[in-house]
């Protein structure tokens, strides 16, 4: 998962799958927060993981 703010996370996907696809394959998400601080980036994981455990089923996620 890529958080932050501004297009800055999608440059960093962007180059992730230009220049490194196993890196790229295993990132599931980018989502745009200005500025977050420890605490918004551990709860974004969590929430964020938690849909796609349920989604996804726990075997396909590893943590």
């Amino acid at each position: 998962m890529i958080i932050g703010p501004g297009s800055v996370k999608l440059e960093l996907f962007k180059h992730a799958n230009q220049h490194d696809p196993q890196v790229a394959k295993n990132i599931l998400g980018v989502e745009t927060v200005d500025h977050p601080s420890d605490a918004q980036v551990l709860a974004y994981g969590r929430k964020y993981f938690i849909k796609a455990d349920n989604m996804l089923g726990d075997s396909k996620i590893k943590h």
